[in-house]
């Protein structure tokens, strides 16, 4: 009777029939290296399940929700294909989908910037999935590195060339945060975070779009009200977990640049920046 690795892995896991799990200890009995190999598949087994029940997550938008669905079902059929599938890994599976899936959407490949069957560019949708993640724990202990901000604001000019200004919304209760580089079908997607005194982080979000100039105007994306506008061949959205009306009369604030900046160039136009 011969032994392989599916063998081993049936056996760690309870999953053999009582006849075949005496067939596998008996030859583990006489092999040194199968009864190794086994004691490492052992080791293996952590409480992956009751780790990831502990985590104090954010709630999932339904889309995500129904993508990890479908990716762990696919990956079981893959699995059971192959006869080598762990029913323990699937929780850590299904957490490491949820910190992917946002990336594989920011990251995407190839495709136009079309608008969903609900209105919502892709873009802005991408954006929107990735800001329903964020809570205020995630940026209340973050401090603004001046340094960073500086270079990423430069790098934008010089190696893209879009000129950005990070807006300084103090003046509206908002604490800057960071700022970062994202890519959304190899565009540049600019992130600017804020902390309000009370409540979810909010997000200023820019990328190229040639289109002619559009005011502000409100959208809700699930959990999320946001505000998008066009200006100097730039698109913007502003969005965040807050009432739809405040959200509106800041952006038109942005928009008509009436804010002062706290990173960017002086003298770029305000047709072309965020503030």
């Amino acid at each position: 009777m011969s032994i392989d690795e599916t063998d081993l892995l049936a056996y760690a896991d309870g999953n053999l029939s009582p006849q075949r799990m005496a067939e596998v200890e008996a030859l583990v009995a006489c092999s040194p290296e199968l009864a190794a190999r086994l004691a490492a598949m052992h080791a293996s087994a952590l409480p992956y399940g009751a780790a990831y029940e502990a985590q104090p997550l954010p709630p999932l938008p339904a889309r995500l929700s129904a993508r990890i669905a479908e990716l762990i079902e696919a990956d079981v059929h893959r699995h059971q294909a192959r006869r080598s599938f762990r029913p323990r890994l699937v929780a850590a599976f299904a957490a490491g989908v949820v910190c992917c899936a946002v990336s594989w959407t920011l990251l995407s490949t190839g495709r136009p910037l079309t608008v969903t069957a609900r209105g919502v560019s892709p873009w802005i949708q991408a954006v929107a999935d990735y800001q329903q993640l964020y809570s205020r724990e995630t940026l209340a202990h973050v401090t603004e590195d001046h340094q960073l901000s500086e270079q990423v604001i430069s790098e934008l000019r010089v190696a893209d060339g879009m000129s950005v200004r990070v807006p300084d919304l103090r003046s509206a209760g908002l604490t800057f945060k960071r700022v970062q580089r994202l890519s959304f079908h190899h565009q540049p997607v600019v992130q600017m975070v804020y902390l309000p005194e009370h409540g979810d982080p909010i997000a200023l979000c820019v990328t190229r779009d040639t289109r002619a100039d559009q005011d502000p105007h409100g959208q809700q994306i699930d959990e999320l009200s946001t505000v998008t506008w066009r200006r100097g061949k730039l698109g913007y959205v502003l969005l965040g977990n807050a009432p739809a009306q405040s959200m509106l009369e800041l952006a038109q604030h942005l928009a008509s640049g009436e804010m002062g900046s706290l990173y960017g160039r002086d003298g770029d136009s305000a047709d072309a920046t965020a503030a």
